[in-house]
């Protein structure tokens, strides 16, 4: 999932580098070399989002330089790991981590054309977020989603956290309301609905947490 506006639940990342491009492969030597970094595979690691946006800093400056002179509708032209990642900084203020793979594809593109209009096509995709219930809806909202969360069994009475699969609360949710449309309950849970349906697709972890007094 990549998106133009602020994403605040995007914790932890995939994205992906590839071997035949010049910007990419020194990207990741750069990565596989840092000291902070952990190697997850042969062809995959873990850095922090300020680790990495260091580096890009120190070592992209006129990529980053150029991006700012360049105006957005010129911006396929300039459609490199470079400028993504400096939408990603910009939009997604809650990252923490980013897992960086490297493909060897020779193939790959970035530009695709969809009825004679040149897109940016870039592969990142959200695997962990957290979603603090009460920055979302009020008190009141917040204790009948509790109440709610409890009587689709994605929490135990008590419980005020819990790590849940995207599909997962979403087919809760879908399945809940089938049996439960009143308009207090559709307004909550559509709104959850609609907040979660542009991470659908990448289906990552979600930590829900409903206690507005946690330190988490």
């Amino acid at each position: 999932m990549f998106t133009q506006n602020k994403d605040t639940f995007s914790e932890v990342v995939d994205i992906t580098l590839y071997k035949y491009n010049s910007i990419d492969l020194k990207l990741w030597g750069l990565l596989k070399r840092h000291y902070n970094s952990k190697e997850l595979a042969k062809e995959s690691v873990l850095i922090s989002a300020n680790d990495l946006k260091n580096v890009v800093n120190e070592y992209f400056y006129d990529d980053l330089n150029r991006i700012d002179s360049v105006g957005e509708s010129l911006m396929h032209k300039e459609a490199t790991t470079i400028y993504f990642l400096k939408k990603i900084f910009e939009n997604m203020t809650s990252l923490r981590w980013l897992k960086v793979n490297l493909n060897k594809n020779m193939s790959y593109k970035r530009i695709v054309e969809i009825e004679q209009i040149k897109t940016i096509k870039f592969s990142i995709k959200t695997l962990r977020g957290t979603f603090r219930v009460f920055d979302h809806f009020n008190s009141h909202q917040t204790y009948v989603i509790n109440k709610l969360l409890n009587k689709m069994d994605l929490l135990n009475p008590g419980e005020y956290f819990k790590v849940v699969k995207t599909n997962e609360l979403m087919n809760k949710i879908d399945n809940y309301l089938v049996a439960n449309n009143t308009n207090e309950i559709f307004t909550i849970l559509n709104a959850m609905i609609q907040y979660f349906e542009a991470y659908e697709t990448d289906n990552p972890e979600i930590l829900l947490i409903t206690d507005i007094e946690s330190d988490i």
